[in-house]
């Protein structure tokens, strides 16, 4: 079974460190994703290690492409996440409903569709 959001929110807390979420915009990819689902982080592709789903950190959310931002890829059976260090933004469209922000420098969003760094 998938993982909700607030166990999705317990693996961010447990994994970054809170100054980093501070300043970060965290969104979920809450679509499921199967084992060996190819899934592109920046300009590569890997393969989605088991089923699961993807958390995208963006630690610079103000600034211009290829700065530090974190994956976390996360079993959606065990909850156990790896965490992925890169420099680019997932190649997933903002407009697919199932990208979320969940975090915004660390409060829950007012909404769904608050994508950008400077989303109101």
């Amino acid at each position: 079974m998938a993982p909700g959001s607030a166990q999705i929110l317990v693996i961010i807390n447990s994994l970054i460190r809170q100054e980093d979420i501070r300043r970060s915009i965290v969104y979920w990819y809450k679509k499921p994703l199967g084992e060996g689902e190819e899934i592109r982080i920046g300009p590569q592709t890997m393969a989605m290690p088991f089923e699961g789903t993807i958390v995208f950190v963006d630690l610079a959310p103000g600034a211009n492409w290829a700065h530090p931002c974190l994956y976390l890829l996360i079993d959606s059976q065990s909850l156990e996440a790896r965490v992925v260090e890169a420099s680019f933004p997932p190649g997933i469209d903002q407009s697919d409903e199932n990208y979320i922000p969940i975090l915004r420098y660390g409060e829950k969003p007012e909404h769904e569709r608050c994508h950008s760094a400077f989303d109101k």
